[in-house]
């Protein structure tokens, strides 16, 4: 199967968006509108998801990127609501402002919403009969007013899922006694007495808190304080300007700095109390930097996650790995998303227990491990609630071993050396510093791939010819020979595919349900675990042709090298996995 991956051009163009933006889509938004629809399949039922960010996050750009990835990959009629849709008419805020506090005219703080009105749409939207049509109010910022009601949204089929945006959307009260202090200048010199503090906290405890409760799935554009706030806002303003008719009445609210700088203070105290206590309540959190990049995603531990078990065994040289410089980078937000789903990665390789090791602490893998090309897979001690059976303890590991020790195939070796002379030349007769040279590897790393304890890594030096004679005479002797991305591996009857099958059978067994097992991996040696993999995922290699499989469904082939390739091919695989598009979208939007 190829990559198909969903083209954001068009959103990109459409919204003035900037270069870097469809790179961020695809890495981080098009991972999480797959966790959206899984969690709707798993619901049997219309969700509400809520999206909070400071004003200027991009939290309004997200939540309509999320309607159009919904609807492109899966199928799936989503709906944007905007908090700010449901703010009081102009007229509403201005009683508010002369019966309660001068303040609450001005739009944005809780108390300022409908929040009747945005209950009772949320309501008609997730308990839609599809005979009928919900309207959605809509609010024009620039007059500082709702639309009339012939220009609200009108929406004639049920969504599968509603996307619930705002500044404050998942906001908790505070505690009275943090009430007491200003915390900006607006507070200090127009609510010396804190009543409009007070009041706004109420009507968050009492009124916003309650509607926040109906959301199944919480997302949160976390800034990195509330300084960068302005000159977000800033931008929004002036993006604001720039797609308003050039009107007088359409653009006579249109705030300048010095009022950008005001109006926001009526945001800071909530906007920082959601800072410091939504990111431990949220499903998932996206930490921006100043320039609104993402620069980490963290998933609640108790999120729901993607509902399909899957195991994912992965080669690591020329796949996981970069075949040059051996980073992960290129597939580490990949790597992440799988940890904070409960997928597990496991390693299989050709490398050595001591390599795949300090490379688990890298990734911070807590999983099992094939080393040696299928040689032995080891289990950390207790990860399965008992010990397999036919597996022995070995310091902090259950091992269960498939062939005779490294001795028995260098004893092989010797018996064709007078016959291959000088055509080859085995690991364990290269120094260090020679290992370091023909892999690339650190003297750290080479020192790490030398401890060897099954199969043997050949260099080989003659021509194809002899190679294929050196395979079969020690074919001929009981002894496998595979073909790896460097070096020939003599080995026993063992492969990474008879220890996938082994190891996904114990998890089968000792977790009570079925997985589907993913293989990954780029060179000959990796051909009997793609081959018997539920899906097999071959990686472009710089150096090689892909490899020849038995197998003729559920192939995918990347388009990109390296971990590159393996973050995209693991992305294609999920998304088919978790496909809906066998139900044809139904639905309209009108506004």
């Amino acid at each position: 199967m190829t990559m198909n991956q969903i083209d954001l051009s068009h959103f990109v163009q459409k919204h003035q968006l900037g270069a870097d933006f469809s790179a961020q889509a695809l890495e981080y938004f098009v991972p999480l509108a797959r966790e959206i629809a899984n969690l709707h399949q798993n619901k049997h039922r219309s969700i509400l998801v809520g999206i909070n960010g400071a004003q200027g996050s991009g939290k309004s750009t997200l939540s309509e990127l999320l309607v159009h990835i919904l609807k492109e990959k899966y199928g799936l009629l989503a709906i944007s609501l905007s908090l700010d849709d449901f703010y009081y008419a102009h007229h509403e805020r201005q009683h508010l402002g002369h019966s309660i506090h001068p303040l609450l005219a001005t739009r944005g703080v809780p108390g300022t919403h409908d929040v009747m009105l945005t209950l009772e749409t949320i309501d008609h939207l997730l308990h839609h009969n599809n005979a009928s049509t919900v309207c959605v109010p809509r609010f024009n910022k620039a007059t500082d007013d709702r639309h009339d009601e012939s220009q609200w949204t009108k929406v004639t089929h049920a969504p599968h899922i509603v996307l619930f945006e705002g500044w404050c959307v998942g906001a908790s009260a505070q505690d009275d006694k943090e009430l007491t202090q200003p915390v900006n200048a607006l507070e200090e010199s127009e609510d010396e007495t804190g009543q409009w503090r007070q009041y706004v906290n109420a009507q968050l405890k009492h009124h916003y808190e309650p509607l926040f409760s109906n959301i199944d799935f919480m997302v949160m554009l976390k800034a990195p304080s509330f300084d960068c706030v302005y000159q977000w806002r800033l931008e929004q303003e002036q993006k604001l300007i720039a797609s308003l008719n050039q009107i007088q009445n359409d653009s006579q609210q249109v705030m300048n700095e010095a009022q950008i700088a005001r109006f926001i203070q009526h945001y800071q105290r909530i906007t920082q109390h959601l800072l410091h206590t939504l990111p431990q309540k949220a499903d998932v959190v996206f930490e921006l930097d100043d320039n609104r990049e993402i620069k980490n995603r963290i998933k609640n531990s108790d999120a729901p996650t993607l509902s399909i078990p899957t195991l994912i065994f992965t080669d690591l040289d020329g796949s996981l790995l970069d075949h040059h410089s051996y980073s992960h980078m290129a597939a580490d937000s990949t790597l992440k998303y799988l940890q904070q789903n409960k997928i597990p990665v496991i390693p299989c390789s050709s490398k050595t227990q001591a390599e795949i090791e300090k490379l688990r602490l890298d990734l911070n893998n807590p999983h099992p491990f094939i080393i040696e090309n299928g040689a032995a897979v080891f289990i950390p001690k207790h990860y399965f609630p008992v010990q397999p059976s036919d597996t022995k303890n070995q310091g902090e590991y259950w091992v269960k071993e498939f062939v005779a020790p490294h001795e028995h195939w260098l004893n092989k070796l010797n018996n064709v050396r007078d016959e291959f002379n000088g055509l080859y030349k085995p690991f364990s007769s290269m120094t260090i510093e020679e290992i370091s040279q023909v892999t690339d590897l650190s003297m750290e790393q080479a020192s790490l791939a030398a401890k060897r304890q099954f199969g043997e890594p050949v260099l080989w030096l003659g021509s194809d010819d002899k190679k294929r004679e050196f395979i079969k005479t020690l074919q001929d002797s009981d002894a496998h020979v595979l073909q790896g991305g460097r070096f020939l591996h003599v080995c026993g009857d063992a492969n990474k595919g008879k220890a996938l099958i082994w190891l996904t059978g114990v998890y089968q067994q000792l977790k009570s349900q079925r997985f589907i097992s993913i293989a990954i991996g780029d060179s000959h040696n990796d051909i009997q675990m793609l081959d018997m993999a539920d899906k097999a995922l071959v990686i472009r290699s710089p150096v090689h042709n892909i490899p020849s499989l038995s197998r003729v469904d559920d192939i995918y082939i990347s388009d990109k090298l390296g971990p590159a390739g393996w973050a995209q091919g693991v992305n294609q695989i999920l998304d088919d996995l978790f496909d809906l598009t066998d139900s044809p979208i139904k639905g309209e939007i009108h506004g």
